[in-house]
C-alpha cells in the first residue's frame, strides 16, 4: 500500500470518527481495481473517539490489505486519549502496524510505527507545543510545534 492510500485512510476515519455517517459499511472499489470498505456506527457517532470505526482497504490481485480500527482509549498523563490501529500484510512495507493516539483538542498526539518482526521503528509525540521524534536507533529530535 502506498502513502497515498494511508493519508485516505487518515481522512476517511477522522471523518467517521468526528460523526458523520450511519452504522453502515460503505464499499468504494478504486480504478486500480482495489477495494476500500469503511464502517461506521450509528451508536457512537456523537463521540469524538468512535470505537469500532474502520477503514480497510484490500487489492484482490495481490492480496495485500491495509486496514486502519479505532480500538479504544486510554488515559495517559491524566489525558484521554482515543487510540487507532493500522495493520497491513504488504511484504513490501517498512511498518506493518502503527498505533495512533490522540486527545479530544488535538492538543496531544502519538504514532508509534512497527516493523514485522514488532520492533518499533519510529515514535512521534506532540505535546505540550513540543514535537518529539525517535528513531529505531534511539536517537531522538525535538522541535517546538505550531497547532
Amino acid at each position: 500500500m502506498n502513502i497515498k492510500w494511508l493519508i485516505v485512510a487518515i481522512l476517511l476515519i477522522a471523518v467517521a470518527a468526528s460523526g458523520c455517517g450511519d452504522k453502515d459499511t460503505t464499499t468504494i472499489e478504486t480504478d486500480e481495481g482495489q477495494t476500500v470498505e469503511v464502517t461506521t456506527d450509528q451508536d457512537n457517532q456523537d463521540d469524538w473517539c468512535a470505537v469500532g470505526t474502520s477503514w480497510k482497504m484490500s487489492d484482490p490481485k495481490t492480496g495485500q490489505e491495509a486496514s486502519w480500527q479505532i480500538t479504544g482509549s486510554e488515559v495517559i498523563d491524566g489525558v484521554e486519549m482515543c487510540k487507532a490501529e493500522y495493520n497491513t500484510n504488504n511484504p513490501d512495507d517498512d511498518v506493518v502496524k502503527m498505533e495512533w493516539m490522540w486527545s479530544e483538542d488535538n492538543e496531544r498526539v502519538s504514532w508509534i510505527y512497527y516493523n514485522a518482526t514488532g520492533d518499533v521503528v519510529y515514535k512521534m509525540e506532540t505535546k505540550d507545543g513540543k514535537t518529539t521524534i525517535e528513531d529505531e536507533s534511539g536517537q531522538v529530535t525535538e522541535f517546538q510545534s505550531s497547532q
